[in-house]
């Protein structure tokens, strides 16, 4: 028999029923509690607690609000925050425009930052949920403003100037630290003096000097100033937030964005200097080329240097050459005169023997002589010498004229006086010759 409409609808129906009520009271009493949350629990029963274990936990048809563990807060520039209209702004953390901050000196921009924060556990975490109900409340409430001020109390540290001359890495380690510690009290002194290196001022100045700003010679500058303790450690605002335990996980500063006027001020900065850049580098230039035409002359005079060297120790080494040669010769020279010495010595020695030799020969001969004359008297020589004077004496009475002229008695007379005349003179020149020879006439017997 076949089912009518009712039917089916009375049999399928209330199976789906069940199934919804089921449904509607499961939902009603369990929940599931994803990773890296925790879910805040108010139950029907008045009970309040925290679940951040994963799985299945109940709620008794109460409230079940999750929170995630840690929250991020970013900061993005207006055209940015257009492009990402659909950024999820739920717990997961939140997607907000740049804050405007007042550098030194007056110089506003807009800040792109990055903050993450890790909410605490247990009854801390209770605490923030009974105070803010629900994560957009706590973002909104405790972390922007607190981003915020710590933003501008970090650029109250410095001027736009210091930021972009160098100072970015010290202004987002500035910012963590006060987002984390607590903010630094600062106040703001004007210090008025002379200008120290600015000079007086004047319409001409002379040059090398600089121009500064006409009027009052005495500078008046602000500058600020962290407040101490009387220990010297500086003076803090704690942050609200800190004191439900919520820790910064990190901090970053992503871009900072000035005002119109002061890029055009930074196109101007950019262009002198590059112009101041380029004349630095025509500088380094001249002075590389003054260096090079310096190592130049310096290379040809070391070259010059090296070659009169050389000349010097080639004229040095050669009259040290001729010095050792002429040592030489001079010592062959002193060799050769010594073994000259020694021959003449061996000669003279020689000769000494040789006349020694020849004077004992000639003394055995005229002592063998002498002997010989000792032993006959030299009547023999006395004799032949006797005979010779006796015979040159008569050869010259021979010889000698006979006068013209005689006096005396008759002719044969005077012939008989000259013979004795000339008998008389030889016999006196034959004593005296026997006399000179130490003759002795006389037989001995």
């Amino acid at each position: 028999m076949p089912f009518s409409k009712l039917q089916v609808a009375k049999y399928l129906g209330l199976p789906v029923v069940i199934a919804a009520l089921g449904f509607t009271a499961f939902n009603g009493i369990f929940f599931y509690n994803e990773a890296g949350f925790s879910t805040h629990v108010r139950t029907i029963f008045g009970e309040e607690k925290v679940i951040d274990d994963v799985g299945y936990a109940t709620k008794w048809f109460g409230r079940a609000t999750p929170w995630k563990k840690a929250l991020s807060v970013q900061s993005v520039l207006t055209e940015a925050l257009e492009i990402d209209d659909n950024s999820d702004n739920d717990s997961l953390g939140a997607t907000i425009e740049a804050f405007p901050i007042v550098f030194l000196g007056n110089v506003d921009a807009k800040v792109e930052s990055s903050a993450r924060f890790r909410l605490p556990g247990g009854d801390q975490f209770l605490k923030i949920a009974q105070e803010y109900r629900n994560p957009e409340n706590f973002i909104k409430t405790a972390l922007v403003p607190a981003i915020k001020e710590t933003l501008q109390a970090t650029a109250s540290l410095m001027s736009a100037d210091d930021f972009y001359a160098g100072a970015r890495s010290e202004f987002a380690a500035e910012f963590e630290n006060q987002l984390n510690d607590g903010l630094y009290l600062i106040k703001r002194k004007e210090v008025r003096g002379p200008r120290g290196h600015v000079p007086q001022q004047t319409a001409i100045l002379q040059a090398g000097t600089e121009q500064g700003a006409f009027g009052d010679n005495s500078a008046s500058q602000f500058i600020t100033e962290k407040v101490v303790d009387s220990k010297g450690i500086p003076v803090r605002k704690q942050q609200q937030f800190r004191k439900y335990g919520v820790e910064v996980v990190e901090a970053r500063i992503t871009n900072v964005d000035p005002n119109p006027q002061y890029k055009q001020r930074m196109v101007k900065v950019q262009q002198a200097l590059a112009e101041l850049a380029v004349a630095r580098q025509n500088r380094l230039k001249e002075e590389e080329e003054k260096l090079l035409v310096t190592a130049r002359g310096e290379k040809e005079v070391e070259a010059r240097r090296q070659e009169t060297l050389r000349d010097q120790i080639e004229r040095t080494t050669q009259a040290e050459t001729e010095k050792q040669l002429a040592v030489i010769n001079a010592e062959r020279e002193k060799q050769r005169a010594q073994i000259e010495k020694q021959t003449a010595e061996l000669l003279r020695d020689k000769a000494a023997i040789t006349a020694e030799a020849t004077k004992i020969t000639a003394d055995a001969e005229a002592h063998a002589r002498e002997a010989v004359i000792k032993a006959d008297g030299a009547l023999q020589t006395k004799l032949d010498a006797l005979i010779a004077i006796n015979k040159v004496w008569a050869e010259a009475a021979a010889q000698a004229p006979v006068p013209s002229v005689m006096l005396g008695g008759s002719g044969q007379n005077g012939a008989s006086s000259r013979q004795d005349e000339i008998g008389q003179l030889m016999s006196v020149l034959a004593t005296k010759a026997a006399r000179d020879l130490a003759l002795d006439l006389k037989v001995k017997e």
